[in-house]
């Protein structure tokens, strides 16, 4: 890596024109100042298009249509130039040493290929804030040997928490389109298997939690929704990743187990669940539909 080197942060966004400037902003106004702006209207039909042509040539605009986030993460990839990536989410805010502190980081750090952070979350409406759980020490970890074996550790920070390394990222995208939402599970996955990285304990990034966040603090039917997106990654990580087969079982098993207990399969998973299945001998079959019900079983005890 240089040592000045070209960030780019990408920013997606869908329908957030109320929120997009204060992200575009807070990406261009970063004490270090060797970025490029990239922002991914994903499909808008709000005011999101008037105010990202607000900032003329400040931002590189990529405009398509709605396809979802990973399409978006896809295309905003494909225009940037960056040694470094960082990631934003239009409803979310950089603080203004962000960049800095993630160069440095990386910098000082020749042998990781992501960072992660803590999250600083904040009331839209009133204000408040607070760090979220990291769920990880800080420093470096590599998880490599933990996920072959197939334990896929929580990893707490969203969208706006995460940066890589060009040379990571671009073993992990373009990532299939079908992960239309929280589609950084399957980016901060795959990275914890292909290379080691650094937790840092500094929140550098504000979440904003505004009500009609897509996953974020939700409760409506987020159990189907994480259920869904279990069996989107599972199937992902396991044809990127064909050595991670056992980490593909366990993290489909437990999609499927959520599935189960909140209201059964609708046909795309249904699709997904005999495509999966179908590539397993008949023990490792067995056994995925044993650790779905036993998953299943356990989230509906918690739930009482």
């Amino acid at each position: 890596m240089s040592s000045n080197p070209l960030v780019s942060i990408l920013i997606n966004n869908y329908n957030y024109g109320r929120f997009i400037h204060e992200a575009i902003d807070s990406a261009l106004t970063q004490s270090y100042a060797n970025t490029e702006v990239i922002v991914v209207d994903d499909g808008s039909t709000d005011n999101s298009r008037e105010v990202i042509a607000s900032f003329g040539t400040q931002v590189l605009p990529v405009l398509k249509q709605n396809g979802g986030q990973a399409s978006a993460f896809n295309a905003g990839f494909q225009a940037s130039s960056g040694e470094i990536i960082c990631f934003l989410d239009s409803d979310d805010i950089f603080t203004p040493n962000k960049v800095a502190e993630i160069v440095k980081l990386y910098g000082e750090n020749h042998e990781i290929g992501w960072c992660f952070e803590k999250m600083i979350l904040f009331d839209h409406h009133t204000g408040e804030r607070r760090t979220a759980p990291s769920g990880y020490p800080p420093g470096l970890w590599d998880a490599r040997q933990v996920l072959a074996k197939g334990r896929p550790p929580q990893i707490a920070t969203a969208t706006s928490g995460i940066s890589f390394r060009r040379s990571t990222l671009e073993e992990i995208l373009p990532m299939p389109d079908s992960i239309r939402i929280t589609s950084d599970g399957f980016l901060k996955l795959a990275a914890l298997a292909l290379a080691p990285g650094w937790n840092a304990s500094e929140g550098l990034t504000l979440q904003r939690i505004h009500g009609e966040n897509l996953y974020t603090e939700r409760k409506d039917g987020k159990k189907r929704q994480a259920g869904k997106l279990g069996l989107l990654i599972a199937t992902a990580m396991a044809d990127r990743f064909p050595d991670l087969q056992q980490l593909g079982i366990v993290l489909f098993s437990r999609g499927l187990g959520l599935c189960l207990i909140s209201g059964g399969l609708d046909p795309e998973c249904r699709q997904m669940t005999r495509s999966f299945l179908g590539k397993l001998p008949l023990l490792k079959r067995s056994l995925l539909l044993l650790r779905a019900a036993y998953s299943g079983a356990r989230n509906l005890s918690r739930a009482t």
